[in-house]
């Protein structure tokens, strides 16, 4: 069982194999924060918003007595809709030799159906997001592509579906405009020769119940910051490099490959203000009052009674206004 893959699985292997491992092996360590967990929630509801983008269309979910996808279900309605010639699928489920999709939205073209992928991340038409900062998005469509066409359906396009950072919304909430679709032909076309091989591999991940020793890479942060961070990290002296203020996981990371890992390994390297006082702060065991900076503040013409603003912050994803 633990041998199966699923979009998700592959591209949590494409990130970083100990990723796969960890969510198999050691879900428990994943620390599912405010920040992640509103990035699913996010996906969720820009993911049912997006299956009206080509009109009508048919929703294969389905839930077991448990309230568990029922993945044998919805793999079978899947099929009774491909019969039927409906145009516009949901949630289109396949299954091949241990490894299952479900495609977001798989729409009749041509002969064949196109796979479009939908992201809750953002893109525009003013500046459209370059070549590299799309790639990462080509691994799964890649996989879906693979996988269907391994159960005989014909790939006609594969698209990337996002937000359209450019729209502002008027007294309705318009989908046409509010989504842009991409293209992501060339991108997949790369990535599509190396998913067999990567299949396999993934599986000998999953298949060994032994930790894979991998240290720290880029892969940590990127493309997604890694939910166990906290875990392969937890024998890092405190502090570290790493929690040094301001700086670019990069260059922490090749800092950490050079050794230099304390506070009192960088002490030495050129830091900026902030990071110095941080860093002799430390270790000098003493805080820091910038009392000059207080008392200017306090100096100038401030009067009773005073005023205050307080306010929030919304970050929704789909415009409510």
């Amino acid at each position: 069982m633990k041998r199966n893959l699923s979009k998700s699985k592959y591209t949590a292997f494409r990130q970083c194999p100990k990723i796969l491992w960890m969510k198999t092996y050691m879900p428990d360590m994943e620390v599912i924060d405010d920040a992640l967990q509103s990035r699913f929630e996010s996906g969720n509801e820009v993911g049912d918003l997006a299956m009206g983008l080509f009109g009508d269309f048919e929703e294969v979910t389905s839930f077991d007595a448990d309230d568990r996808l029922d993945l044998g279900e919805m793999i079978r309605k899947t099929a009774d809709c491909l019969a039927r010639g409906v145009e516009n699928i949901c949630e289109a489920s396949f299954s091949w030799d241990g490894n299952y999709c479900a495609v977001d939205i798989l729409r009749k073209q041509g002969d064949g159906y196109a796979i479009y992928e939908v992201k809750s991340s953002s893109n525009s038409y003013s500046q459209p997001l370059k070549a590299a900062d799309l790639n990462h998005y080509a691994w799964d469509i890649a996989y879906q592509k693979y996988v269907l066409t391994q159960c005989g359906v014909k790939v006609t396009g594969v698209y990337l579906v996002q937000l359209n950072s450019d729209y502002v919304r008027d007294s309705h909430l318009d989908i046409q405009q509010l989504f842009i679709k991409t293209d992501m032909k060339d991108l997949v076309d790369l990535e599509y020769p190396d998913v067999p091989a990567n299949i396999q591999r993934a599986k000998a991940i999953l298949s060994d119940t032994q930790e894979p020793a991998m240290d720290f890479s880029k892969a940590c942060r990127k493309p997604y910051s890694c939910a166990f961070w906290q875990y392969c990290s937890r024998n890092l002296p405190s502090p570290s490099v790493f929690d040094l203020y301001g700086i670019w996981f990069s260059i922490a990371l090749k800092h950490y490959k050079n050794q230099l890992v304390t506070f009192e390994d960088i002490q030495s390297l050129k830091l900026n203000d902030i990071q110095s006082l941080q860093v002799n702060s430390h270790l000098s065991e003493e805080g820091h009052i910038n009392k000059k900076g207080i008392r200017n503040f306090l100096d100038q013409n401030i009067t009773y009674p005073l005023y205050f603003l307080d306010f929030e912050t919304m970050q929704d994803v789909i415009p409510q206004y």
